[in-house]
């Protein structure tokens, strides 16, 4: 990184002014804060900021991220100190709504600048380029994986227990029916429900069940039952393998944009994502944090999430890419901007800082480390 000054005694007047007009007085934000925040003699600003890897990255201490460390190259230009709340993923417009409730100072995280936060913030300019992509399922390399993804999914897995169900029913039936006429049904009761569900396999497979030249009625009827309800069974389980495999190739069959209408799309309520969305009659499954996104992408509960590029590569790099991959070019570009409350004398001094260091390299050297190219 460049060699950089420290804020020059006009800078710091100039805070010093903006902070009184403020009415943040670092004496009495002091009070609240702990550690060196609490004895430092520069002004104190609260800024507020929520998880959005790898702009803001996941709990830790201390607060870490491409964002924060721009916003701590400008408050170290500024003279400031920083008091900081973190909200959860996905907090974009209770970040905002924090702003002009003016519980904060600053809010600094992901935002992207649109018309509509304009017009209730003052945004700076932008620190960061950014845009929508799309992520979704990894397709499978081999046709075995593929069958064993379809044998593992939801539907299969309820398939199975309620045909567990059906023909555990249906071997007691054929235990209550053969029990006074063969003696393999005479023995204890777990010999027995062996004996009758073997025996219920044979009925499906052969439609036969023994005793052919002494035959009863009842018997043949319940044979015949039997082996109507294992045709169904066995439909149900083709229909099932049939639509989960049909899922898996219409999920590969995903390549862009263009090919979201008709899929099943998740991304966050309130975000860029959701309003292009809206904009084109895309209904979504609203999500509360990447991670369940993610869990349902795999589960194949979703087809695709559609979400800010940047943090879709920090997660799939994070997870790896034999779940998910992204897919088609980056679309709907946008910029991400620090939003102050509206009229805050400190938009012009943040976007000097914010200039000086596009100029001389230092936001550049921040993009490399974070991105290894600038976002």
């Amino acid at each position: 990184m460049p060699h950089l000054t420290t804020a020059t005694p006009a800078v710091r007047r100039a805070v010093g002014c903006v902070l009184l007009l403020l009415g943040l007085g670092a004496a009495g934000q002091a009070r609240g804060q702990p550690d060196a925040a609490a004895t430092s003699t520069r002004p104190l600003l609260r800024a507020i900021t929520g998880h959005a890897a790898p702009f803001v990255q996941l709990p830790g201490t201390p607060v870490s991220g491409f964002s924060i460390e721009v916003w701590q190259e400008v408050a170290r230009r500024l003279g400031v100190d920083t008091a900081w709340t973190v909200l959860p993923d996905l907090s974009d417009e209770a970040q905002i709504d924090a702003v002009v409730e003016r519980r904060a100072d600053l809010a600094i995280s992901a935002l992207t600048i649109t018309a509509a936060r304009e017009a209730r913030v003052d945004l700076s300019l932008p620190y960061a380029d950014s845009g929508l992509q799309v992520l979704v399922a990894a397709e499978h390399a081999h046709p075995l994986a593929a069958m064993l993804s379809a044998l593992m999914s939801p539907a299969m897995r309820d398939l199975l227990g309620i045909g567990g169900a059906i023909m555990l029913a249906l071997a007691h039936l054929l235990w209550l029916v053969e029990r006074r006429h063969d003696p393999a049904f005479r023995r204890p009761y777990p010999w027995v429900i062996a004996e009758a569900l073997w025996g219920v396999v044979l009925i499906v497979a052969t439609g036969e069940h023994g005793d052919r030249h002494t035959p009863r009625v009842l018997k043949r009827l319940t044979v015949a039952m039997l082996w109507l309800l294992g045709v169904v069974l066995i439909a149900q389980f083709t229909a099932t393998v049939t639509a989960a495999l049909t899922v898996d190739r219409l999920r590969s069959d995903i390549r862009g944009p263009d090919d979201l209408p008709g899929q099943t799309i998740a991304t966050a309520p309130g975000s860029i994502a959701a309003d292009w969305l809206q904009a084109r009659d895309l209904p979504f499954v609203p999500v509360s944090d990447t991670e369940q996104a993610y869990a349902m992408l795999v589960r194949g509960e979703i087809r695709a999430v559609v979400y800010d590029a940047p943090q879709l590569r920090h997660w799939l790099a994070n997870r790896g890419p034999s779940m998910a991959t992204l897919v088609g070019p980056v679309f709907r570009p946008e910029r991400y901007a620090i939003a102050l409350p509206t009229g805050s004398p400190l938009r012009k001094l943040i976007n000097s800082a914010l200039l000086a260091m596009q100029e001389d390299g230092t936001a550049d050297a921040i993009s490399r480390r974070w991105f290894g190219m600038p976002p």
